[in-house]
């Protein structure tokens, strides 16, 4: 491999007190031809270079990975990975051929198939959990005043959205509109935003069919769609209260700019939730098989790489912080990366705590497209209005596998078994899983098999 990592000459510092960050390589991009003898092999069918979309955030670290340390190259690809301004951009560009493939939100595929406006497929998973719900320092102190647990170090995860149902019914009384930030109506931060205000009784608002694109009928709180790289600039100008997002933009807030904290990750909401996924559309997989299989195989290669080791995590952190990426410090990318999160900054004191469960992408067969992951993301969105009208369970189903594609996963992982490159106990038997009680905050267990059941068990959603 030709990538190169220089040594800083100087330690980075942060203002987090007495801590100082340890020195983080200096990352120098550089090409890697692809094996053309296993392009030939391979009989890829599309030799120009392939265009893969992201949006700056650490999940979108399989694609960049498998570029920088050569795992499409080793299959023969040649990849160029273009940066996208927000998640709508994301989807239009897939749909009109100007992307190959994306990281993108779990809900695209199963938006467009709800909408019938297009056929988007998923045949790897990048991340599961790795979302982040952070609130102002106002409304910390506020929250703070009602939970008085919330006010002293070390209190437990999870915390309860509750407070906010009174905290809202006084901005009101202010004049004022109590609004949090997500990044897409179709997406995990505005599923996961919601779930945790319902478990705490705050309702998040209805939408009224698939052509409602604001979803704040009975709304306690307000939740409106914000890029992820602009969450914090929002908050600091007071145009959002609260938002959902990825990282890094949760420890820029509370690391950086002291203007807020970390509430909860999304571990404690569902740990295991989908998250991203690598989508194609069902076009180009049909006509050009043998390219998407190398495309599969080198993201499971980077996933598991991803997850080896933290000295792997640190090095994806310098890699990231290079401009043709997220453009962020390494050492902020690193705090959730290398599994911790600073919750605030307590009298100057970072609140840092392990998180290792907040970004996974191999472990616990997170790379892995469940269709169990497209089941739940759907009930989701019939709780919430995004699709008008009851469905009975053959159709989430139906739905779950025109979308997520295990089949596809299955073909390529089976390929690295052969060559020895993977283990085959890492691939999961079943194309779904059932999730117990307790991976979620309000305790309500899934069985994919039963979604109308499942959906029945809501306090706050639509039936």
């Amino acid at each position: 491999m030709t990538t190169r990592l220089i040594r800083s000459c100087a330690a980075l510092t942060l203002t987090l007190g007495s801590i100082i960050a340890a020195d983080f390589p200096v990352y120098e991009r550089t090409s890697i031809p692809p094996d053309l003898k296993k392009a030939i092999a391979n009989k890829l069918e599309v030799k120009r270079p392939l265009k893969f979309g992201m949006i700056k955030l650490t999940d979108c670290a399989p694609i960049v990975v498998a570029k920088e340390l050569g795992f499409f190259a080793a299959e023969g690809l040649n990849v160029e990975v273009i940066v996208q301004p927000n998640w709508k951009a994301v989807q239009d560009n897939l749909v009109n051929g100007e992307l190959d493939g994306t990281h993108m939100l779990y809900g695209h595929p199963l938006g467009t198939a709800v909408a019938g406006s297009a056929e988007i497929v998923a045949p790897y998973n990048m991340s599961i959990n790795g979302m982040g719900i952070s609130v102002s320092n106002d409304i910390w102190t506020r929250m703070a005043a009602k939970d008085p647990a919330l006010a002293k170090p070390g209190y437990p995860m999870p915390i309860s959205a509750a407070p906010l149902k009174e905290i809202s019914t006084a901005y009101k009384a202010e004049g004022k509109t109590l609004t949090m930030f997500m990044t897409y109506p179709a997406g995990s931060h505005n599923i996961n935003l919601r779930y945790w205000l319902a478990a705490g009784g705050v309702n998040p608002g209805f939408y009224e069919g698939v052509a409602d694109a604001k979803g704040v009928t009975d709304a306690d709180v307000v939740l409106q769609v914000n890029p992820p790289p602009q969450m914090v600039s929002a908050m600091n100008q007071g145009n959002c209260q609260g938002f959902c997002v990825g990282e890094p933009w949760n420890m820029k807030l509370t690391i950086d700019e002291k203007t807020g904290r970390l509430a909860i990750p999304s571990n404690y909401i569902f740990d295991g939730s989908p998250d991203k996924v690598f989508g194609m559309t069902k076009k180009f997989v049909t006509e050009n098989p043998n390219t998407t299989n190398a495309v599969v195989k080198a993201l499971i290669r980077a996933g598991m790489w991803l997850d080896e080791n933290t000295e792997n995590r640190r090095t994806l952190a310098s890699i990231l912080a290079h401009k043709d990426y997220i453009a962020a410090s390494p050492a902020i990318l690193a705090e959730s990366i290398t599994g911790t999160l600073v919750y605030g900054m307590d009298g100057g004191t970072p609140d840092r705590r392990p998180e290792p469960r907040f970004n996974m992408f191999y472990k616990d067969f997170a790379s892995f497209p469940y269709h169990s992951h497209a089941v739940w993301g759907l009930t989701q969105m019939r709780r919430w209005g995004m699709i008008g009208d009851a469905k009975p369970d053959a159709w989430y189903q139906e739905t779950a596998a025109k979308t997520f594609r295990p089949d596809l996963y299955r073909a390529a992982f089976a390929s690295l078994v052969k060559d020895g490159l993977v283990k085959a106990e890492d691939l999961p038997k079943d194309d779904s899983r059932a999730y117990p009680a307790e991976v979620f905050i309000d305790k309500i267990a899934f069985d994919p098999a039963k979604p109308n059941e499942y959906l029945g068990k809501f306090v706050i959603g639509k039936k």
